[in-house]
């Protein structure tokens, strides 16, 4: 499959001179694991999106202190097999590579198996894109390919692969395909986070002790259910259970935000969104002591709307349960734009708490 590098002269003039900067700062400890400041060691995590980029850099300089790792959301693929970039993608790193603060954290890029097709539309987590890129060891060797000549034009600490939709025949590929992915990129000094379903069949296939996995710790309740949270406690401990750290290279994702039900009329909502209903409506809010999350019912143009979502608290109640029964320390979230103070400050309260 071949190779196209992108050619943005901007892009890579910037990245030519911050590239010595970036990729030997001293105050860089991947997984951002060291107690610093009388903070506790627990590694928080972030992801900054393309198509909300500005909102993003916003609010994550506002907390810049209290992450450690930033993923960026941006790389795509195109109908050939090709890498693609919107037009905010390349903005977001650009953006993101110039900011003296965010260039001292761990910066990772994001790729996904969202196919960009030439007629205008979007395929996402397009299965049959992994059935070519991973189902033979030479598809997988020049995909590796693909993705180390991708990443060295960036001064970043390391690779995210957000593949979805896996094929369940080939889980075993997939996993050779990671494992030979960290392999290689080790040799250039970065690092590699694989985000997993919680669906993964991790009991017939066992998971590397080297690799970092990032297990999706959300969608619970959501566009293919009734109301109710995006995660429980129980959901949690079930994860916990499944995915056990005891080698410390597993983590959870936690989400924020909210959905709103109407009839079968479902809706994601942002945490600004939804802090936007509540002044409107004022609706008396529930806590659900099942999974710590927030619950309301307000009335508009004669139409019942439910609405679940999640806030600082219930943030940190999370943390703390996985720390607790699943012994994990590092915590990510998805994602900025869209966040509220109250949720922003959540960074604070774990690395506190």
């Amino acid at each position: 499959m071949p190779f196209r590098r992108f050619q943005k002269l901007g892009i890579l003039t910037i990245i030519s001179v911050l590239l010595a900067a970036c990729t030997s700062s001293p105050n860089k400890t991947l997984q951002g694991t060291e107690q610093q400041d009388g903070k506790s060691n627990i590694s928080t995590s972030l992801w900054l999106t393309e198509w909300s980029y500005e909102e993003s850099l916003r609010e994550v300089s506002s907390v810049i202190k209290d992450i450690d790792n930033i993923m960026l959301f941006t790389t795509y693929f195109n109908e050939s097999g090709d890498f693609h970039h919107t037009e905010n993608s390349d903005k977001l790193i650009e953006s993101a590579l110039m900011d003296q603060e965010l260039s001292k954290k761990n910066l990772f890029i994001t790729i996904v198996n969202d196919q960009f097709l030439n007629n205008g539309s979007i395929v996402q987590k397009n299965p049959e894109l992994l059935e070519e890129l991973l189902r033979s060891s030479l598809s997988r060797k020049e995909h590796i390919k693909q993705i180390v000549e991708y990443v060295r034009q960036y001064p970043v600490d390391g690779l995210e692969i957000d593949y979805e939709n896996i094929p369940i025949n080939l889980t075993e590929e997939f996993l050779a395909f990671t494992n030979e992915l960290h392999n290689t990129l080790a040799k250039d000094n970065l690092s590699l986070r694989v985000l997993l379903e919680p669906g993964f069949p991790i009991e017939k296939h066992p998971l590397s002790n080297e690799v970092n996995y990032v297990v999706m710790g959300y969608n619970l309740h959501g566009y293919h259910s009734g109301p109710g949270p995006k995660a429980d406690f129980a959901f949690l401990d079930s994860l916990a259970d499944k995915f056990p750290n005891k080698n410390g290279n597993k983590e959870i994702a936690l989400a924020t935000g909210g959905f709103s039900w109407e009839g079968t009329k479902v809706a994601g909502l942002t945490d600004k969104q939804i802090s936007d209903l509540v002044l409107k409506h004022e609706p008396d809010l529930q806590r659900d002591e099942k999974s710590g999350a927030l619950s309301f019912v307000y009335y508009e143009k004669g139409k019942t709307i439910e609405v679940w979502y999640y806030d600082s608290t219930t943030l940190v109640l999370w943390s703390e349960r996985l720390k607790q029964n699943g012994g994990y320390k590092n915590i990510s979230i998805w994602r900025a734009g869209g966040l509220t103070e109250d949720t922003l400050e959540v960074f604070k309260q774990i690395k506190e708490n």
